[in-house]
């Protein structure tokens, strides 16, 4: 072979390397998680409300807004577990999960997110601030906590606000039992938020329907 033809297919030679190695970085396996809504009963038999809500995508910072699943080893330490995603990034995934905790109590006329055209009578904001497996004292746990604030949907007025917290021990350390950590902790602390939400909103309901 000539010289000249030996350096005419180093360019090419150096392309279907670089595609070769983005292909086996594509082909890495990851387990993709999907946590269930199981808590219905745990809404159901309160009074039912006349109004409608909508559910806005939750507030986060740059790394909870992501389908990356999440570890803290050390307090103010955020690692990435390297082959597992959630379905959704986890705002998304928490606002489905919420709006489904909603329509299973079968106490609400109508619930939906903020994009689905809903005329709401109130807004339900998030700011979510945990979303990860923390590790202390070598005990792992799921930690989801945040922040929610209950709007008129008509005057922006915020009607109530209330923290909430689930920490719920984990198996192991390991993606899999982060999982099931994460979905026990998410179908105790959404029935919480429910509760919350229709309490609060009934009343000022009642309150504005008394003037």
């Amino acid at each position: 072979m000539s010289t000249r033809l030996r350096l005419s297919l180093l360019p090419l030679a150096f392309v279907l390397a670089s595609c070769s190695s983005l292909l086996n970085v594509q082909r890495t396996p990851f387990t993709t998680y999907s946590p269930r809504y199981l808590a219905a009963a745990a809404t159901q038999g309160g009074p039912r409300v006349d109004w409608q809500l909508v559910v806005d995508t939750p507030s986060s910072s740059g790394m909870l807004d992501s389908v990356r699943m999440l570890a803290s080893p050390v307090a103010g330490e955020l690692e990435v577990f390297p082959k597992a995603r959630w379905r959704d990034p986890a705002p998304t995934l928490l606002r489905s999960l919420i709006i489904e905790g909603f329509e299973s109590s079968g106490r609400i006329v109508g619930v939906g997110s903020a994009t689905s055209g809903l005329g709401a009578d109130y807004a339900l904001a998030i700011e979510l601030r945990d979303f990860q497996l923390e590790i202390r004292d070598g005990a792992p746990r799921a930690a989801v906590r945040f922040q929610a604030r209950l709007f008129d949907y008509v005057s922006n007025r915020v009607v109530a606000t209330q923290a909430f917290a689930q920490e719920t021990p984990a198996a192991g350390s390991d993606a899999a039992s982060a999982f099931a950590a994460f979905e026990s902790g998410l179908n105790a602390v959404i029935p919480q938020l429910v509760d919350w939400t229709l309490r609060e909103g009934g009343a000022a309901r009642a309150k504005t329907a008394g003037k």
